[in-house]
């Protein structure tokens, strides 16, 4: 039986906590620069990006639906509208109360990260990109096709495979 959270809100509030304690450990570090000698941009740090990641696997986990939503990566959100993915997850809501776990986490580069994850019974891996000076998340490959299909099919999908948790 998959574990579940007695209060969903609290796995959202304790992940904000920690993302700000995370946050604020991984400010940049940079040295000071001699006057007149410019000073390299501060690199993304990958913590920053894990920080972000448990920040969206908290609030997929605790309904927070447009939260998560913006914290996606701009061509993530080209694929289904706020109001879209939040409907979508409220008509039909998966997992509710399950938090993720991080397994792993991957430097690909300087502005991506690939995070490893558990979920009760599932397991699966995001991307987390850096732009606009900020990390994001992208959903999988595949959950990016199915949202452009619209809010309509995807319900319909999901409850004829059983995938919409009771409210």
């Amino acid at each position: 039986m998959p574990y579940r959270t007695a209060n969903p809100r609290a796995v959202v509030g304790f992940t904000v906590v920690a993302l700000a304690a995370v946050a604020a450990g991984c400010a940049s570090t940079a040295g000071p620069s001699t006057p007149g000698t410019p000073s390299s941009p501060p690199q993304p740090q990958t913590l920053q990006a894990e920080a972000v990641a448990t920040q969206e696997f908290g609030l997929l986990a605790g309904s927070g639906w447009a939260q998560a939503w913006s914290l996606w990566s701009e061509s993530a959100q080209q694929a289904i509208s706020q109001a879209d993915f939040t409907r979508l997850n409220t008509e039909c809501p998966s997992a509710l109360g399950i938090p993720y776990v991080i397994d792993r986490s991957t430097k690909v580069d300087q502005n991506t990260v690939r995070i490893g994850w558990r979920r009760g019974e599932a397991s699966g891996s995001n991307t987390l990109v850096h732009e606009s000076g900020r990390w994001r998340f992208v959903p999988d490959p595949e959950a990016l096709v199915d949202y452009r299909l619209g809010p309509d099919a995807l319900i319909e999908r999901r409850k004829v495979a059983g995938g919409c948790q009771a409210h």
